[in-house]
């Protein structure tokens, strides 16, 4: 009878710990990497290749570089120091080849693995953790997917930081909340200002981007200034850029294009070059004698919505006020400005994301449509997302669903509908976004809107108390089974 009263009070004890938070918290806790050695380098590189920082990184030869996890690992995750050449994980003797050029590459193994062989053809790598399992990986690991093969939207941004800064909760509202296909592409790169390049993967990441950015041809010149296109012209072939871009829009079909001011907003010749760009590219896209191999290798495409920030016709002002359930509540502008602080080196230029004068991140105009004129604040009225497209292709019969409207003629039939689609999915994610995001009585500063990003996101990891109270319910529920056995005997 004390035996059968005895399982009882410990099944209680245990039912109760399972219902408690501190039991989901447990459930919910980041999973820690495994210890590692690696074979054949110092301590000092070991240290520097665990420590989580972009600044350490280590040049390898081509060759082997050996992992051994203290225990079997399922999960690898790699940080290049510049894109890799082709190299491959062996683990446990299955070897999987990898040839993205992703810097920063997560490897999920077949099965459990006590033994991990990274096969490079050289090359500088920042850090190498093991974990051994998929679920619950710390926020600092990044699961890329391949850049997009049809975007719903493209945002061309002259720098790394630039779709933050210039075009403000764009990708936050577009990527995260409405979880849309956003393909980012940038027109300069940054490998010789590291770790720009790890940065600028850091706030797309933490903005909802899952497809991988396309970094471009042309090098960011820093402290050296430049203001006009002539400057440009100098500097960078203006035709090699054009072709360039001509080819991403036709690889990647994006619905709607977003890009930079033709002025270059507070005046940077990159800037203006990108809208310059953009703005030809739209017109070239679709003609198959312009640049003909980027069109016979990926067709022709016409863009059917363009937008510049500050252009003076068809102006649209964005609602970066809203407030975002993909971020706990916060608007699209304070997403942009935590995204934006992901950008650690670029912090001591005092940027920030704000609505001021050249600035202004909700300013738009509609230079060019295939599917008429807007009438409201979406850069999406009167497109089909394509996801969704794609799913009423596999389910409806005899149909033929066209990815995006091609013609003015067409609004008028599909527009109803495409609404319909986009509305039904806000309106999942931010129920009576109306009432919830009213303008408070007095205004507040860049400064403290940032600062309210912090206050607002919730902690990751449970209280220390809640910790200590799980692990004391734990330890009396083990106290009463041995005190059960003892008395059976």
């Amino acid at each position: 009878m004390r035996y059968f009263f005895g399982c009882i009070l410990l099944g209680f004890v245990l039912r109760l710990f399972s219902l408690s938070p501190v039991f989901a918290a447990y459930a919910a806790m980041e999973r820690e990497p495994i210890k590692i050695e690696i074979s054949e380098v110092d301590e000092s590189t070991f240290a520097g290749l665990t420590d989580r920082d972009y600044d350490t990184f280590f040049h390898f030869d081509e060759g082997e570089i050996n992992v051994i996890p203290e225990r079997p690992a399922f999960v690898l995750y790699i940080v290049w120091n510049e894109p890799p050449n082709e190299y491959s994980v062996i683990a446990d003797e299955k070897e999987t080849v990898i040839n993205d050029g992703f810097l920063h590459k997560l490897v999920v193994f077949s099965e459990r693995a006590e033994k991990v062989v990274i096969n490079t053809g050289g090359g500088s790598i920042c850090d190498i953790f093991l974990f051994d399992g998929r679920d619950n990986l710390p926020e600092y690991v990044q699961d890329w997917r391949e850049p997009c093969e049809q975007a719903d939207m493209m945002v061309f941004s002259a720098h790394a930081d630039d779709e933050l800064l210039m075009f403000g909760g764009t990708l936050p509202y577009y990527a995260k909340e409405l979880d849309l296909r956003v393909q980012v592409v940038y027109m300069t790169t940054h490998w010789q200002e590291q770790p720009r390049p790890h940065e600028a993967l850091d706030g797309l990441w933490e903005a909802g981007v899952e497809n991988y950015p396309v970094f471009g041809i042309i090098p960011d010149i820093p402290y050296q200034p430049i203001f006009t296109l002539s400057e440009a012209a100098e500097l960078y072939d203006f035709e090699e850029v054009s072709e360039w871009f001509t080819e991403q829009l036709r690889r990647f079909k994006p619905s709607v294009l977003i890009t930079h001011d033709l002025k270059g907003e507070y005046g940077h010749a990159a800037h203006k070059l990108a809208a310059k760009t953009a703005s030809e590219a739209v017109e070239l896209s679709s003609d198959p004698s312009a640049y003909p191999d980027s069109a016979e290798k990926y067709g022709i495409w016409d863009v059917p919505k363009t937008y510049l920030h500050f252009y003076e016709e068809n102006t649209v002002e964005m609602d970066w006020e809203i407030p975002l359930e993909s971020y706990g509540g916060i608007t699209a502008k304070e997403a942009a400005a935590r995204c934006y602080k992901k950008h650690k080196s670029q912090q001591i230029w005092g940027y920030s994301v704000n609505y001021g004068d050249k600035w202004d991140c909700r300013q738009f105009g509609l230079y060019r449509s295939l599917v008429g004129t807007d009438t409201k604040a979406d850069f999406m009225e009167h497109i089909f997302p394509i996801s969704d497209i794609r799913d009423s292709e596999e389910t409806a019969e005899n149909t033929t669903v066209e990815p995006i409207l091609t013609a003015p003629q067409q609004e008028e039939k599909t527009a109803d509908s495409m609404e319909a689609i986009l509305e039904d999915k806000a309106s999942a994610k931010t129920d009576s976004t109306v009432s919830k995001h009213e303008k408070s009585t007095s205004e507040t500063t860049a400064e403290e809107s940032q600062e309210n990003v912090e206050i607002k996101i919730p902690p990751a990891a449970p209280e220390k108390e809640k910790i200590i109270i799980g692990t004391a319910i734990v330890l009396t529920a083990a106290i009463i089974f041995v005190i059960i056995i003892k008395h059976r005997r």
